[in-house]
């Protein structure tokens, strides 16, 4: 299915977040590896983080903030 200019995406459906957590001292760290993220940029509608074990970026839309898994 392709993207047609027009369509709309069901927000209703909320997308898992698998590339980040948060710990439990507030940090937002990297799932793959389980390093500290580093913020680089802040946009008007998304963070970017780098993960500096990796050399992975992530962006994160600021809607999401809220909806990122805590670590247990």
């Amino acid at each position: 299915m392709r993207w047609k200019e027009g369509d709309e995406m069901d927000a209703s459906v909320p997308a898992e977040i698998v590339t980040v957590y948060r710990a439990l001292d507030g940090g937002i760290h990297h799932a793959r590896c389980g390093q500290r993220m580093v913020l680089r940029t802040r946009g008007t509608e998304e963070l970017h983080f780098a993960c500096l074990t990796c050399v992975e970026s992530v962006r994160l839309p600021l809607c999401v903030l809220s909806r990122i898994p805590v670590a247990t």
